[in-house]
């Protein structure tokens, strides 16, 4: 008898230390050869599975197996919200109780035994079809990592998980738990089964880390980078379909560099968002705000860019990359640009030129157009000046655009409308590219806008010059939607136009006008053909709108002049001396003039030779150029200021306030006839001519002696 009770306690432990190696069960772990006795097991007790998913970062071992016991401290890992699990019963009650008792000699629990193929499918869809049917739907984790399936009967239990988040590497094997299981170690109450199961499966999680740039790109010129930009990351849930959650980035905003550094980004999709700009920082760019830069973080911790055709949303104008490492993000923003010329008299354009009134001023507009237009609301341009000095003509105004590859892709004319409108103050021309949505050819391309405008007779002297704006005016943010209240950006650039005057005073010298203005004088104003105001050597020139040829050409060399025969020279105006001896002629360009003198005051001779009109002057550049923004993000790219003149490498001060000085010499007084020198000359003479007859009879009468 007490051998028999001494086998029965040693039978007993035997099964005892055999049960604890195989309640929770992964593939490397999938049989075991359990076999206990069953007059112990409550048949009617309830049991539980309670399972806590932690996470396991890259590159962390995992642990032990878990004894089925709850856990009093903290369990290693991070809570993985949302992972689902599904039961499945494998033995019921009495099939576990005959299995215990090894009464259908089964010899191993086996997780592979329940699958078809386990190694290629072992999923719940790899079942075999007569375990397929949950005994328990899927229970998703809490905040905690905790599902708990409750109520379960003795019986045999496989747990797999059905749901993974996208954090996950790999998910869970799948694993077996029965009800009861034979508790590990010494037990309190010495207890002998466990109904209440606790489990701590880990899945491998993949992490990243990756920057983010953030660069500025405007026409031809390199990337600069762009700081204080804000920016908003988003995760795509793990149970709420299409529902993305913000991310809290640590430090969201660019920094000067450019750079955002987001870290501990899990495995999933993500998108980041602009924003904004901080305080002081925006420098003009469009902000890509309806568009949304999409990037998986794949299991290794790395960002791969999203294909999905399902997204729609995602910005497709090559504003956003990833490098071949997948640990830099680059998002790049647009802006346009402006540049204003003005075409010269030789045909050079620059900022500058000199023109007379009436003369037509061809300006030239380049527009580098930005990647994104096509997603803009506003896109136009605007250019003003004053009315009394230059009045542009809407019918002179061409369109022409290259895309960036340097072919045509110029827009319809249904994308835009051309108006000028001059008031008391100001014209104001506008292109206004109001289907912004058409220009997606011309993305990154140049858009070409050239027109003239009209010299008019308020134009100033020579001074400050004759100013006219231009602006490119365009959509602070991405979204060709109407926005209430919408502002805009605005990049100005300048030209001027210079245009000078003459001024004479004609005073006497001598005579009874002897230091006063001479009025009545008449001159003719000469101005020399330049070189490039010829063709085939034939005179083609326009001076304050009067079109000069070889049929308008004065006898230079006869009229003094030049003594070069192969010089060519216009008349341009005849001048007359009005009150104080002063006369003037406005709104020339400059060259070199000359004044011949016609007519002069009675008394006073004519000028021996041409009087140089001192309208050979040269202008220096008159601007800066400005790289700053207002606290609006507006650019005002040129600063005019007053230029300097010279003339022959003289400095003249201002040109305008110049007079050329011109006297008149008195002639030489004749005696007046018929007056009292008359009468003298006349009496003179009758007294020569009677001391000659007086001679003549004297010289007959010794002839007659002889």
């Amino acid at each position: 008898m007490k051998l028999k009770r001494l086998f029965t306690a040693a039978l007993s432990a035997v099964l005892a230390l055999s049960l604890c190696a195989m309640p929770a069960m992964a593939a490397d772990d999938t049989t075991t050869t359990v076999k206990t006795s069953t007059s112990t097991i409550d048949t009617q007790k309830e049991g539980s599975i309670t399972i806590y998913k932690r996470a396991m970062d890259s590159g962390e071992k995992e642990g032990d197996h878990g004894d089925g016991e709850t856990m009093t401290g903290k369990p290693q890992g991070t809570a993985l919200k949302d992972t689902g699990f599904t039961l499945y019963q494998v033995m019921d009650t009495d099939a576990l109780l005959a299995y215990y008792n090894d009464a259908a000699k089964a010899g191993q629990v086996d997780v592979k035994s329940y699958f078809t193929k386990y190694e290629e499918d072992n999923t719940a869809k790899g079942l075999i079809e007569k375990y397929q049917t949950p005994y328990k739907t899927q229970i998703l984790t809490d905040e905690n990592g905790m599902a708990a399936f409750t109520k379960l009967p003795v019986g045999m239990y496989l747990v797999i998980e059905t749901k993974t988040p996208q954090a996950v590497t790999v998910p869970v094997e799948p694993f077996l738990v029965s009800i009861p299981m034979t508790r590990i170690g010494e037990t309190a109450a010495g207890e002998q089964w466990l109904y209440d199961v606790t489990v701590y499966p880990k899945n491998s999680i993949a992490k990243g880390t990756v920057k983010l740039v953030k660069q500025g790109k405007q026409g031809d010129a390199a990337p600069t980078p762009l700081e204080g930009v804000q920016f908003s990351l988003f995760r795509k849930s793990d149970t709420e379909g299409n529902v993305y959650n913000e991310v809290t980035v640590t430090n969201p905003v660019t920094n000067a560099s450019g750079e955002i550094t987001l870290e501990n980004l899990t495995k999933g999709r993500y998108y980041l968002l602009e924003t904004g700009y901080a305080a002081n920082k925006d420098k003009g760019y469009i902000l890509n705000t309806t568009g949304k830069f999409y990037f998986d973080i794949n299991e290794k911790g790395k960002a791969v860019k999203v294909t999905d055709p399902e997204i729609t949303d995602n910005v497709a104008d090559g504003s956003f990359a990833i490098d071949a490492n997948g640990t830099t993000l680059t998002v790049t923003n647009y802006k346009p640009d402006i540049e204003k010329t003005v075409t010269k008299r030789n045909g050079d354009k620059a900022h500058q030129a000199d023109y007379g009134v009436g003369d037509d001023v061809q300006y030239t507009l380049t527009i580098d157009v930005p990647e994104n237009v096509k997603s803009l609301k506003t896109f136009k341009v605007t250019d003003t000046t004053v009315a009394s000095q230059l009045v542009q003509k809407e019918d002179s105004v061409v369109i022409s655009a290259k895309n960036k590859d340097g072919g045509d892709a110029t827009p319809a004319k249904s994308t835009y409308t051309i108006t000028v409108a001059p008031d008391a103050d100001n014209s104001v021309m506008t292109v206004d590219f109001f289907k912004p949505s058409e220009l997606a050819d011309v993305a990154g391309g140049k858009i070409t806008i050239t027109y003239t405008a009209t010299v008019q007779s308020g134009a100033i002297v020579a001074g400050d010059g004759n100013v006219n704006t231009a602006k490119i005016v365009y959509s602070r943010k991405t979204g060709i939607e109407a926005v209430p209240g919408d502002q805009t950006y605005e990049i100005t650039d300048k030209g001027v136009v210079y245009t000078f005057g003459l001024k004479i005073h004609k005073t006497a010298k001598g005579g009874k006008e002897n230091g006063n203005g001479l009025k009545e004088v008449t001159f003719d104003l000469y101005k020399m053909v330049e070189s490039y105001e010829l063709e085939g050597g034939q005179v083609k020139t326009t001076i304050r709108g009067v079109d000069y040829t070889d049929e308008n050409l004065a006898d230079a060399v006869k009229l003094g002049l030049t003594e070069n025969k192969n010089e060519k020279w216009i008349k341009i105006e005849t001048l007359k001396t009005g009150d104080g001896g002063y006369v003037s002629a406005k709104g020339l360009p400059s060259g070199t003039y000359k004044l011949v003198e016609t007519k002069t005051v009675d008394g006073y001779n004519l000028l021996s030779k041409p009087v140089d009109a001192k309208l050979n002057l040269t202008y220096a550049a008159a601007w800066t150029t400005k790289t700053t923004y207002d606290d609006k993000g507006n650019q005002t790219k040129s600063t005019i200021t007053t230029p300097t003149y010279t003339r022959d490498s003289a400095p003249v001060a201002d040109p305008s306030k110049e007079t050329v000085e011109i006297v008149n010499r008195a002639g030489f007084t004749l005696p007046v006839t018929g007056g009292f020198g008359t009468l003298l000359f006349s009496g003179i003479g009758v007294l020569l001519v009677l001391a000659g007859v007086g001679v003549l009879f004297s010289l007959k009468k010794k002839s007659n002696r002889a």
